[in-house]
């Protein structure tokens, strides 16, 4: 059957299986391509939805509607409200992660949530969460209508067979002319040979438009030519390239001078620049007025030391320290007078913190301080607390020999306990020190108050 077609009809075939292969490749990428778009739109509105939701949400109504039916119906209400104001959603649903699962709290529609919660969605949904600020571990799901990605890739789908059914056509059509081209220039060819072998005159060339046949004679005469001017060009070339050579080693021997001088001018700017991100970045870490890390550095000083900790090891503490009736010392002796003793308190807490370098200070804000103690019991942090709040009630700071006290809470770091609770727990050990007359240490021993001194 192959060797039955004619030279036209194997182009026509060729040409036209290339175009219907590559259209349909492009096609078919070009498809693939825009389907994961309208997937991951559709997947960024739900998460958007979600996320909406969820922060629309309130922790204590949610741990109310356990409880409270009119809680429980009025987040339903809501739910559902946002489930009809789009037409891709069926069901939204808000779960709690405890020990034995996730457990449905409220949904739009509690027949469709156990479907969705007890199946694989393999028949077109999506399926996408977000979580709910606040403790308590609880997120929103939210999951389309079954065949809802279907509905929309339809109209793609149709798009896509339509264009390729158009590329087919095109492809046939150019296909067919392209073919009776060539062959009309294969068979004047055949003609001119036959008429040549045969002695016969050469019949006239149809007119037409030129080609590779009809410049293919004069090639020839003029190859010789070309060769000879070419090998003429060559020899030049070479000369010139070899003149080049030399005037390029030249002109790089003058360069590699001038980039050791500019090497050596950079790397001292390098060395400056260096100098001055370190300056930078010790400033970020520091207070300006106290020479202390500030709030910002000692949170993640805190949050290290409590990742590094171990089951079995000996924790840390943390002492929160306040200046005794600050504010009268700015009303009274001016502002001056209380950046000298925020320096002084702060000078007297780095040299506390010096004799054992895993110590560390920091301003807290104000005219509070905080002191990190890894590796210290409680008992032993509230005897460093002592002996600092001696020191600074002892103390005499400025020209006008000004004495100042200050209130101590103290705390340690309990097993399993996050790093935020227990710098309240410290707080609390604060206001208690506070109330209790101040000039005053108080440690936290759990849910316990005990005032040291």
């Amino acid at each position: 059957m192959a060797s039955s077609l004619s030279i036209r009809q194997r182009l026509l075939l060729s040409h036209l299986l290339s175009v219907v292969v590559l259209a349909g490749a492009f096609g078919g990428f070009i498809y693939y391509a825009a389907a994961q778009q309208v997937v991951e739109r559709m997947r960024a509105q739900l998460a958007a939805s979600a996320w909406s939701v969820a922060r629309s949400l309130d922790v204590k109504a949610l741990e109310a509607s356990a409880h409270d039916d009119v809680t429980h119906q009025t987040l339903a209400s809501l739910l559902r409200d946002v489930t009809r104001g789009s037409d891709d959603i069926a069901v939204i649903y808000v779960t709690q992660r405890r020990a034995d699962g996730a457990h449905v709290v409220v949904s739009s529609d509690d027949t469709a949530t156990r479907g969705a919660l007890a199946t694989e969605a393999d028949d077109g949904r999506l399926s996408v969460h977000a979580s709910v600020p606040g403790e308590g571990e609880y997120s929103v799901g939210i999951e389309t209508r079954p065949n809802r990605i279907g509905e929309h890739l339809y109209f793609l789908r149709l798009s896509a067979a339509l264009a390729f059914c158009v590329c087919a056509l095109t492809a046939l059509m150019l296909s067919r002319q392209l073919a009776k081209l060539f062959q009309h220039s294969i068979t004047d060819l055949i003609a001119r040979c036959r008429a040549l072998a045969n002695g016969e005159p050469l019949p006239p060339r149809h007119a037409g438009p030129s080609n590779e046949f009809d410049a293919l004679a004069r090639e020839f005469d003029s190859m010789a030519g070309r060769l000879k001017a070419a090998a003429e060009g060559r020899e030049r070339a070479s000369a010139a390239l070899r003149e080049a050579n030399e005037r390029l080693e030249s002109r790089v021997r003058e360069r590699t001078a001038e980039l050791e001088g500019a090497t050596g001018k950079l790397k001292k700017e390098i060395e400056s620049r260096v100098h001055v991100e370190a300056l930078l970045g010790e400033a970020a870490l520091t207070d300006s007025l106290t020479g202390l890390l500030n709030r910002r550095a000692m949170m993640e000083m805190l949050g290290q030391a409590a990742a590094l900790l171990k089951p079995g090891e000996v924790g840390l503490s943390v002492i929160l320290a306040d200046i005794d009736h600050f504010k009268n010392v700015n009303d009274l002796y001016g502002h001056t007078a209380g950046d000298e003793v925020l320096a002084a308190v702060a000078g007297m807490l780095r040299d506390s913190a010096s004799d054992q370098l895993q110590y560390n200070a920091a301003r807290w804000g104000g005219e509070e301080f905080l002191i990190l103690l890894p590796g210290t019991r409680l008992a032993s942090a509230c005897k460093r607390a002592e002996q600092i709040r001696h020191d600074i009630a002892d103390a005499r700071i400025g020209e006008d020999g000004l004495r100042v006290t200050i209130s101590l809470g103290v705390a340690e770091l309990l097993a399993g306990e996050r790093i935020d609770d227990c710098l309240r727990r410290c707080d609390q050990a604060l206001y208690k020190a506070k109330d209790a007359g101040r000039n005053t240490v108080v440690a936290a021993q759990g849910q316990l108050f005990a005032t040291m001194s």
